[in-house]
C-alpha cells in the first residue's frame, strides 16, 4: 500500500486531484459538491430553476414539472411516434405519456429533436442485434448521453455487456464524433 493510499485510509481523505462535481441533494434541498467517482448510473445533468449552474441529480428523485404546452399537431406527433416505436422495448411508455413528457419541457421542439436523434442511433446499433442484453446496454449508453455532457458521460456510464470500445462507438455517434 502506497503512502497516499495509507493516508486516505487512515484519515478518510480523498485525492486532491479528484474532480468534484455539483450534485443536487434532494433531501437537503441544496447543491453540494461530491467526487465525480461517487456519481452512479441514473444520474443526469440538469439546470434547476433559479440556478445558473448545471448540476447532477438522480432522475427518479426529481419531480415532473407542470404541462407547459398544448397537445402537438400531427406533424410533431409523427416524431413522437418514431421515438416511442424505437424505444418501445426499453422504455415502454404509451404515446400519451411520451407526448405529455414533451409538453412539460421548456423547449419541446429541442427535446423531441434530441430524442429523435437518440432513436436513430438506437435503431442503428440495436436493429438486428439478437441479444436483449446488448440492446439494453446500447439503450443505457444513449440514455446516459441524453442526461450528460460529452466530457462527463464516462463518470456514470458503466456498460454491462458491451465492451468499452463498443460503448464508445455509441457515445461518439450520439455526440457526432467519428469513430
Amino acid at each position: 500500500m502506497g503512502l497516499g493510499s495509507w493516508l486516505r485510509k487512515a484519515f478518510g481523505g480523498r485525492q486532491p486531484s479528484e474532480k468534484m462535481v455539483p450534485y443536487f441533494d434532494v433531501e437537503a434541498g441544496r447543491i453540494v459538491r461530491i467526487p465525480a467517482s461517487e456519481l452512479r448510473p441514473g444520474a443526469i445533468q440538469v439546470k434547476l430553476e433559479g440556478s445558473e449552474e448545471v448540476v447532477w441529480a438522480l432522475a427518479e428523485q426529481l419531480k415532473q414539472g407542470e404541462l407547459k404546452h398544448p397537445e402537438f399537431d400531427e406533424g410533431i406527433r409523427k416524431y413522437i411516434r418514431q421515438v416511442q416505436d424505437a424505444f418501445a422495448e426499453q422504455h415502454p411508455l404509451s404515446f400519451e405519456e411520451w407526448e405529455e413528457g414533451f409538453r412539460r419541457d421548456a423547449n419541446p421542439a429541442r427535446e423531441i429533436a434530441i430524442w429523435s436523434h437518440a432513436a436513430e442511433i438506437y435503431k442503428g446499433f440495436a436493429s438486428g442485434e439478437p441479444s436483449a442484453e446488448r440492446r439494453k446496454d446500447v439503450y443505457r449508453c444513449i440514455v446516459t448521453c441524453l442526461g450528460s455532457s460529452p466530457d462527463s458521460v464516462w463518470h456514470i456510464l458503466r456498460p454491462e455487456v458491451l465492451s468499452r470500445a463498443e460503448a464508445e462507438q455509441v457515445v461518439n455517434r450520439f455526440f457526432s464524433k467519428t469513430s
